[in-house]
């Protein structure tokens, strides 16, 4: 329960993100592949794929670190994890009895 909860806050953040970024779609894949492709050879081999991935799960790991700490003191309690994960909870609940109606 806990993963899933987990998970939805990565999938919450990422759709702000996509959605906060109004810009044509194509461009969106060339700037992220030419990020990606760091050698521009104009392939991306496992490695700079797997560095490309890395670095952006630090990111969103970071961003979900500092909603789960509420009181921003740099860690979080057991308090501050449960609270943060029932409100995700209820999210989906809410959301997913709005799409069964």
């Amino acid at each position: 329960m806990k993963l899933i909860a987990f998970s939805s806050l990565f999938a919450l953040l990422l759709i702000n993100s996509v959605q906060a970024q109004e810009v044509d779609p194509a461009l969106m894949i060339h700037e992220q592949f030419a990020k990606i492709d760091t050698n521009s050879d104009g392939e991306i081999s496992q490695e700079e794929f797997l560095e490309y991935k890395l670095e952006e799960t630090k990111k969103v790991t970071a961003k979900v670190f500092e909603k789960l700490d509420t009181d921003k003191n740099g860690t979080i309690s057991e308090a501050e994890y449960s609270q943060t994960v029932a409100n995700i909870v209820n999210q989906l609940k809410k959301l997913s009895g709005s799409l069964q109606q």
